[in-house]
């Protein structure tokens, strides 16, 4: 390998399973965007996704150091299907580079558990309101991530058609039922865009379960959403669903939620900026999935009362269809 070598500063759990696979065997490159590419061990289907470090540290990321720099990958010619050589540990990608992986640290973010009462829950959630003026909270399932805005019922045609499944998740959180499979079909793959908003509520969704010691409600809806995402959503979102489905996602999300649990608010600014710099709307989706299963688990008598309605709701939606591709 002659070519030039950028070395990897940080590494999430599933980049590195990755990384050290493709430096085994090799692979091909899965989609190549302005500033990151995904590669993919072809044996195995594992999935890794290199970046600068503002692209936020991530099971799925590996992030090149600080004083590395990076080409853009779209515009200069990689295309999916550009094959991934082999080096032990570092790759090669033709004609781009050597990508270094020998001396990447591990992600490991905070991941509780927090125990939620109703009254340290309505505190946190004041704060939290109170910190997302800057930000436009306008796109995708977004407006949800606000405390304060999610009693409004903030409107679009997306958050029309994502409301009754919403609301059938949060009773299920509070009723202890069986997770209810049509509320979370109609999630997957809902929205435009690389990982679709209801993708990421419902990954926030299951981080904020883990990281609140809830574990077998995580699991319990892992199933239904892993199961869905095989068929409703692109290998790349399902890839991100995989890994919230064992507790893992953007630091950013972790961060926010450790730093609301602790009343950090210097944490909470710096991890809500972080959120923010997360695709389109994605940090946002997943934010307002913490956030909605945090208020359930916290509120069961609000979440019972909503059990009466959720079902009918989901026949009489209006009908959104989910996005089945990678977009951006």
């Amino acid at each position: 390998m002659g070519e030039p070598a950028t070395r990897l500063g940080l590494m999430g759990c599933d980049a590195a399973r990755c990384l050290r696979a493709l430096g085994r065997d090799g692979g091909s490159v899965l989609a190549a965007f302005r500033r990151s590419v995904y590669l993919q061990h072809d044996a195995s289907g594992a999935i890794a996704c290199v970046g600068p470090p503002a692209l936020g540290a991530g099971p799925l990321n590996a992030l090149a150091g600080a004083d590395e720099a990076l080409p853009d990958w779209q515009a200069s010619g990689l295309r999916a299907g550009h094959p991934v050589t082999p080096g032990g540990d570092a790759i090669g990608i033709a004609g781009f580079g050597v990508l270094i992986f020998r001396d990447a640290r591990p992600h490991d973010p905070p991941r509780g558990p927090h125990a939620w009462t109703a009254d340290r829950l309505d505190k946190a959630f004041a704060r939290l309101s109170g910190m997302l003026a800057p930000f436009a909270l306008a796109d995708g399932l977004a407006p949800l991530a606000d405390p304060a805005r999610r009693a409004a019922r903030p409107a679009s045609p997306l958050l029309e058609r994502a409301r009754p499944a919403i609301s059938a998740l949060e009773s299920w959180l509070a009723t202890h039922t069986p997770p209810p499979l049509e509320a979370v079909e109609r999630l997957v793959g809902l929205g435009p865009g690389l990982t679709p908003s209801g993708d990421d509520f419902l990954g926030g969704t299951m981080i904020a379960l883990a990281m609140s010691g809830r574990a077998e409600a995580a699991a319990a809806l892992a199933a239904p959403v892993l199961a869905a995402a095989r068929q409703a959503t692109n290998r790349i979102s399902a890839a991100h669903l995989g890994a919230a489905a064992r507790g893992l996602g953007a630091d950013a999300l972790h961060r926010a939620l450790d730093a609301m649990a602790s009343g950090d608010d210097r944490a909470l600014a710096a991890a809500l900026r972080g959120l923010d710099a997360i695709g389109h709307s994605s940090g946002w989706d997943a934010m307002a999935g913490a956030v909605s299963a945090l208020g359930a688990l916290a509120d069961q008598p609000a979440s019972r009362a909503a059990a009466v309605s959720a079902a009918p709701a989901l026949d009489s939606a209006t009908t959104m269809p989910a996005s089945r591709s990678a977009a951006t």
